[in-house]
C-alpha cells in the first residue's frame, strides 16, 4: 500500500498537538513584530501573548513565507522516512507565494530522488482548509487511495463558504489582503464591510449600516442568500473573542435549527493580517466537519 503523508502549513490553524494527533506534518510559518526577533507560528508564544501585544503595539506584526530550503528539508524528512507520497495543502496562493515555492521545490526534490510530491492550492485560509486538511488525513489513517484523498481535498476547497467581520480593517490593508477601496469606503460611510474569501483573496461581499447587532445581521444575510445550516455543521472563526463567539453561536442556532457548531481560534498568521477584532463563520455548501477540533 502507499505510504501517503499529509503536510500543510500553520496558516491552517491546525494546532500542533492536533497534528500529531492525526500524522500531519505541519510546517510553522514565522512572524515578527521587530524585524528582528522571529517566532514560529504555534510553537514560541503562547496565542493569548500574541494578541495582547498585538492590542498593546501599533506595530503591524509581519509574517514570513517558508523558505524553498525549509520547504526541500521536509520534503526529503518525509521521504527518507518511508513515505512514498507526500500531499502538502498550501495556504492560498494568491495570498502569500508558498505555494509556488512549494511546487518548485517539490519539482527539484522529485528531480534529484524520486518520490511523488503533490502540491495543492487550498485557495483559502485558517479552517477554510484546515477543515478539509484534517478529513483528508482520516482518510489516509482509514486507508483511502491518494486518488480519493485529493479528489475530496480539491473538491472540500471548491465548496468552502466564509463571512466575517473585523473591527479594524487597517490590518488587512497593509497586508495586501483587501483593497484600498473598501477601506476608504468603510470609514467615508461608518459601515462595517462584510468580508469573504474568495478566488483565494479576501474581498467585500456585502455591508452591514449601524453598530448594533452586527451578528445577527451577519447571520441573517447568509440566510437571505439561501444559506441553510439546519442540522449541518459550522465553524466559528475567532480572534479569541469568547463573548462574540458565544454571541455568533447563539444567532446560528436561533436561525438554524440542529445546527453543530464547532470553533477555530485564529492563529498568528491570519491575526497578524486580520487584526485582534474578527470574527465569523466557514462552513462547506457540500461537506459536514463533524470530526473537526483544534
Amino acid at each position: 500500500m502507499n505510504k501517503i503523508r499529509i503536510i500543510t502549513d500553520s496558516g491552517s490553524d491546525i494546532t500542533p498537538k492536533r497534528a500529531e494527533e492525526l500524522g500531519i506534518r505541519l510546517i510553522p510559518i514565522s512572524f515578527t513584530f521587530d524585524g528582528e526577533k522571529y517566532y514560529r507560528s504555534g510553537i514560541d508564544m503562547p496565542l493569548e501573548e500574541f494578541y495582547e501585544r498585538l492590542s498593546d503595539s501599533s506595530v503591524i506584526p509581519k509574517t514570513t513565507q517558508v523558505s524553498p530550503a525549509e520547504m526541500e528539508d521536509v520534503f526529503n524528512e518525509e521521504l527518507d522516512s518511508g513515505y512514498e507520497t507526500l500531499i502538502y495543502v498550501s495556504i492560498s496562493s494568491n495570498g502569500s507565494g508558498m505555494y509556488q515555492n512549494a511546487v518548485l521545490t517539490a519539482r527539484e526534490v522529485m528531480e534529484n530522488r524520486g518520490g511523488e510530491i503533490i502540491v495543492v492550492d487550498s485557495q483559502g485560509f485558517t479552517c477554510i482548509y484546515g477543515a478539509p486538511v484534517i478529513h483528508a488525513a482520516k482518510m489516509v489513517s482509514a486507508g483511502e487511495s491518494k486518488e480519493a484523498v485529493l479528489d475530496y481535498l480539491n473538491d472540500a476547497f471548491s465548496t468552502m463558504r466564509s463571512l466575517f467581520l473585523v473591527g479594524d480593517l487597517k490590518h488587512l490593508k497593509k497586508g495586501g489582503r483587501i483593497n484600498t477601496a473598501t477601506l476608504l469606503l468603510a470609514n467615508m460611510l461608518d459601515i462595517k464591510p462584510v468580508l469573504t474569501v474568495s478566488g483565494g483573496l479576501v474581498v467585500q461581499k456585502d455591508k452591514l449600516r449601524g453598530n448594533k447587532r452586527h451578528l445577527r445581521k451577519l447571520v441573517a444575510l447568509a440566510a437571505d442568500e439561501g444559506v441553510d445550516l439546519s442540522n449541518r455543521s459550522a465553524i466559528i472563526v475567532h480572534t479569541l473573542q469568547p463573548e462574540k463567539r458565544d454571541e455568533l453561536k447563539a444567532e446560528l442556532e436561533e436561525k438554524f435549527p440542529g445546527v453543530r457548531v464547532y470553533e477555530c481560534p485564529i492563529g498568528t498568521i491570519i491575526g497578524s493580517h486580520g487584526g485582534g477584532d474578527l470574527v465569523g463563520f466557514v462552513y462547506s455548501e457540500k461537506y459536514d466537519f463533524d470530526d473537526y477540533e483544534v
